[in-house]
């Protein structure tokens, strides 16, 4: 195959979802922020983040959305650092309880790229209690480990791994991937602005949030991360999208990760389809590919972009980079044949045979297709921290 020419193709066809993402700073977005089109006044957390992160990838100046994600985010933010993960120009949507740990993520690659890091000592002490009130609220002693508010918080809508469980109550893997993620961003953003001591403490953190992950999430006898139930100390079992998160930040051996990339995330049984990855595995028993986005959008079995482009990343940490290329390959099918046939993407497809699901009109974290085969082929990971 010809990569040049299928990343010109898809590069021509995605051209068209730049015109509706970007708005203009609005009372208490104070900076332009990014929207997933269509109607959307709102900033969404991971939306805006890994669409700030694309057009970043696409352009160093274009790192200003990434600076701009994160402003809006911490000047929103309570004293104690309480922020919802959706800002409206009215302010907070209780919707999504607090933003996702990827603040500090943000803050990091926008200072990278604009190679600017005088703002971040000026707003250290909001990020850092941005970052903490995870530590201070959504923490569990027992494991040293973290929890979501709710599986709506996580974005994964309506995972079964973290679904109609009590609030607080499921120490998830894709929460502790993220949070490990922030902790190695605050240890190099502390550096860079001289504060040593910082430095350091969210580097034994990072460590040890790395340490029990793989002590109390990690099955050595499954070959795969697991959520845990605290009221009993056990296993969720569920083969879901979170379960591979880890992968992205490369947190397993080669030996382990090669044992659940191949029974599981590329084993056609559990999560490979003719379409992508599956969010759910196809053998449980609540898998299936149900157009729904209210009450919650579903991630019980649909093909997922923004999944697949986290999947991508960890089998390229891994050394799949055919594997990776093939899936690259099959998300940009479904793209392309959603923008010729409907005009538009959408936010998730039926993984039997490919079809448009929920959301019409979607773009979001959809353009980090824009340039995914381009950074496959030139070894490039625009979030790497």
């Amino acid at each position: 195959m010809n990569y040049n020419q299928e990343i010109d193709k898809i590069k021509q066809a995605l051209n068209y979802t730049y015109k509706g993402i970007i708005k203009p700073a609005n009372k208490a977005l104070k900076y332009d922020y990014l929207v997933p089109a269509g109607p959307y006044t709102e900033q969404w957390d991971w939306d805006a983040f890994f669409m700030a992160g694309a057009l970043s990838s696409q352009g160093i100046k274009n790192a200003i959305f990434l600076k701009n994600w994160s402003l809006n985010y911490i000047l929103n933010s309570q004293e104690n650092g309480k922020v919802a993960g959706c800002i409206t120009p009215e302010g907070d949507d209780p919707r999504l309880n607090q933003m996702k740990p990827l603040l500090a993520q943000g803050v990091l690659l926008a200072s990278k790229y604009l190679q600017d890091w005088d703002w971040c000592k000026d707003y250290w002490g909001k990020i850092q209690k941005i970052v903490n009130y995870r530590f201070d609220h959504f923490w569990v002693e027992k494991y040293d480990l973290g929890v979501w508010y709710d599986s709506m918080e996580s974005g994964a809508d309506n995972n079964v791994a973290s679904l109609n469980y009590p609030n607080k109550s499921v120490i998830s893997v894709d929460f502790n991937t993220f949070m490990y993620r922030e902790c190695k961003a605050m240890s190099q953003i502390a550096d860079k602005v001289g504060l040593a001591k910082d430095s350091t403490w969210y580097t034994q953190k990072a460590e040890k949030i790395k340490e029990n992950m793989l002590k109390y999430l990690w099955s050595e006898e499954d070959g795969i991360f697991w959520n845990l139930d605290i009221s009993n100390g056990e296993y969720i079992k569920r083969i879901s999208y979170s379960c591979f998160l880890p992968l992205w930040e490369d947190i397993l051996s080669s030996h382990q990760a090669e044992k659940t990339i191949k029974n599981y995330l590329l084993n056609t049984d559990h999560l490979l389809s003719d379409y992508g990855i599956r969010t759910l595995s196809k053998q449980d028993i609540e898998y299936n590919n149900i157009n729904m986005i209210k009450p919650h959008s579903n991630w019980q079995g649909p093909i997922w972009p923004i999944a697949n482009y986290l999947h991508i990343q960890g089998l390229l940490n891994y050394g799949f980079t055919k594997e990776a290329i093939e899936i690259c390959l099959k998300i940009h099918n479904l793209l392309l044949q959603d923008i010729q046939k409907s005009g538009g993407m959408h936010e998730n497809y039926d993984a039997e045979n490919g079809q448009p699901l929920a959301a019409p009109n979607f773009i979001s974290w959809n353009i980090l297709f824009d340039n995914c085969l381009n950074e496959i082929i030139n070894n490039r990971q625009p979030f790497e921290i």
